[in-house]
């Protein structure tokens, strides 16, 4: 279920946007603003949305304030502004926003850039893994991440850049947490506190993974005659 905030201190044309996307997708996670500082302090507190529906004038912060501090910690969400001023295009194209609308909005105009914004979001979304840290959401290219592992309750992936990314404590089991990585070809759930990215994997020793990026992981042994199969496999059909 893909999460939406709309917001905007017009009460009644948040309620009418709120009408048109739920008549656009009734399964749709709708949560509404009429105060962007409130918004700014669920971004803050790490509630992450796939959607965003922003005015841009608003008391502060405004809309493109509200979409730096987005850009800030989440590239995957698509932003989609809906304003009574032409002024900030320019300022809409520097935080990447999905497209700028001029109110009062057309319901199929909007449909239309649901459609385009809505596409472009399930790609970034099947490419990029989220992690929750304690400063918020933070997305990580499946391309760049070279593994995770659970350390004590919280997950900690580490990138190609040789960076450690640390998660809040998990409240849900290692497995699930980690469950859009597995159902990436590239990843394997060698040993019950760690993920691989195989094409980070330079070579087997034993029962460890030998990591281009430096490093070991291991490898269980009541299962290492399968997950060795199946990196070879996947090593020598890429």
């Amino acid at each position: 279920m893909l999460k939406v905030a709309i917001c905007d201190d017009d009460a009644a044309e948040v309620k009418k946007i709120e009408d048109f996307v739920r008549a656009y997708n009734g399964d749709f996670d709708i949560t509404v603003y009429t105060s962007s500082k409130k918004l700014e302090q669920a971004i803050e507190d790490g509630i992450a949305f796939d959607l965003y529906l922003l005015d841009v004038v608003m008391p502060k912060p405004d809309g493109i304030e509200l979409a730096r501090l987005i850009r800030g910690i989440d590239e995957t969400a698509a932003i989609i502004y809906l304003t009574s001023h032409d002024g900030h295009a320019l300022d809409a194209f520097s935080v990447r926003a999905s497209q700028y609308l001029t109110k009062p909005v057309c319901r199929k105009t909007l449909y239309r850039e649901l459609d385009a914004a809505l596409t472009v979001v399930k790609k970034r979304k099947a490419n990029t893994f989220l992690l929750k840290t304690k400063d918020g959401w933070q997305t990580i290219p499946f391309h760049r991440l070279v593994y995770c592992e659970l350390e004590g309750r919280a997950l900690c992936c580490v990138t190609a850049d040789g960076e450690q990314h640390r998660g809040v404590t998990l409240r849900e089991p290692f497995e699930k947490a980690v469950s859009t990585l597995l159902t990436n070809g590239s990843f394997i759930c060698p040993h019950v506190s760690f993920v691989v990215n195989m094409d980070y994997v330079k070579s087997i020793q034993g029962n460890f993974f030998m990591m281009k990026t430096g490093g070991t992981v291991p490898i269980t042994r009541r299962s290492a005659g399968e997950i060795k199969e199946k990196y070879l496999q996947y090593f020598f059909q890429r």
